[in-house]
């Protein structure tokens, strides 16, 4: 059965070789004590075959484990690597267009690289901090709990600007009208720029004081059930809230686990704004100096 299943393997392995030339995976060419394959300055490694084998997908591994799956992917490599070395020697990657796209997808993957290095970063200081300054004990974690035991339930609407913002509680609060939660969750869905909670009628998860900007729970925690709020700014734009009503958390492991990150992020504010003093940030566009408080 499988001597049917491999000619069509092999064109889509080669089709996969094809374009994986074209991804800009570089070469391993400092790996060469495991150079499995020479065409002049054309090589295969151990490493890339691995790669490329992993690459095609998970259903092909096994087979390609085998003797006659091995076969299989060397003659499909060895006949790439041939395009590529005659490629070279008619001079193709001397031309132009082809050293334009190569330069191309060079900076893209200094891009990457960059982005990648930033976030390895950014998580190995925020591991570091979280063993020292971000440490939150229990006690402290039970205080806070004490202090803040409600849940608040709210429906939101968020809009860009003010105006648009008054326009839409207007509608809502209008005289002789009452909107039911249902309603400013339809109204919700056909305005509220924040997707997902538009998708599920304006409501979001119920969040303990500390998970959402200050001045968000503050409103919240001053409304009656059923009432909807005038429009607030926040910094990512103005809301409307209708307010479903609150209720007394259990002290269970995930309220702790979300205690704990408020008051992480909380330190973790406060390192912020110690920093921001220390180093000097350049802003080349003043355009997006007016959205930076540094």
């Amino acid at each position: 059965m499988r001597r049917f299943l491999l000619p069509g393997f092999f064109v889509v392995f080669c089709f996969f070789l094809s374009s994986c030339s074209k991804s800009g995976v570089p070469a391993l060419e400092k790996d060469k004590d495991s150079v499995l394959l020479k065409l002049g300055p054309v090589y295969l490694t151990k490493a890339e075959m691995e790669a490329r084998i992993l690459e095609l997908g998970p259903e092909y591994v096994p087979y390609l484990r085998t003797e006659q799956g091995k076969k299989t992917i060397l003659e499909a490599i060895a006949k790439q690597k041939l395009l590529v070395r005659h490629a070279m020697a008619q001079g193709l990657d001397d031309q132009a267009a082809f050293k334009a796209e190569l330069a191309r997808l060079r900076k893209e993957q200094d891009r990457a690289l960059r982005l990648y290095r930033e976030s390895l970063l950014t998580d190995s200081l925020l591991t570091q901090l979280r063993q020292r300054e971000l440490k939150v004990s229990d006690e402290e974690t039970a205080r806070y709990f004490r202090e803040h035991p409600k849940l608040y339930s709210v429906r939101q609407i968020l809009l860009g600007d003010e105006k648009k913002a008054e326009e839409v509680y207007s509608m809502l609060v209008r005289p002789g009208y009452a909107a039911s939660a249902a309603e400013f969750g339809r109204v919700a869905a056909q305005n509220s720029l924040e997707a997902q909670s538009a998708s599920a009628g304006g409501r979001i998860p119920p969040f303990l004081d500390g998970e959402l900007e200050e001045s968000f729970t503050r409103t919240a925690a001053s409304m009656a059930g059923g009432q909807i709020s005038r429009p607030m700014a926040t910094k990512v734009g103005y809301h409307l809230i209708y307010f479903e009503g609150s209720s007394q958390a259990a002290f269970n492991d995930e309220i702790k686990q979300r205690v704990k990150k408020i008051l992480e992020r909380r330190r973790l504010d406060g390192l912020i704004e110690e920093w921001k003093k220390r180093y000097v940030m350049e802003v080349r566009d003043e355009t997006l100096r007016q959205y930076l408080q540094f």
